[in-house]
């Protein structure tokens, strides 16, 4: 068996990453969909920090929960990149 590496296609792993990152954005927009849905009887609004008053509704919700999980998910690609950048065995 040999040491060398196999190559492979580039740029698959950045596609793969992005197509579920994708997935997690739309994930998060369902999922506050159905918070929105369903928590409009018991609370009319949601105050974040003491600084963001955010409606509960179906739309705010869904808007809430994908800007989370993007930024989230861009917040973790962004450490990720930078610290591939000092990688001394990166080839």
């Amino acid at each position: 068996m040999s040491d060398e590496p196999t190559p492979g296609v580039s740029g698959l792993g950045r596609r793969i990453l992005l197509g579920l990152g994708g997935s997690m954005v739309l994930l998060g927009g369902l999922l506050g969909f159905f918070v929105g849905a369903n928590g409009g009887e018991a609370l009319n609004e949601l105050t974040l920090f003491g600084v963001l008053t955010v409606p509960v509704s179906p739309v705010a919700m869904t808007l809430y929960g994908m800007i989370v999980v993007a930024a989230a998910i861009g917040l973790l690609y962004s450490a990720v990149s930078l610290a591939s950048r000092y990688d001394s065995n990166a080839h």
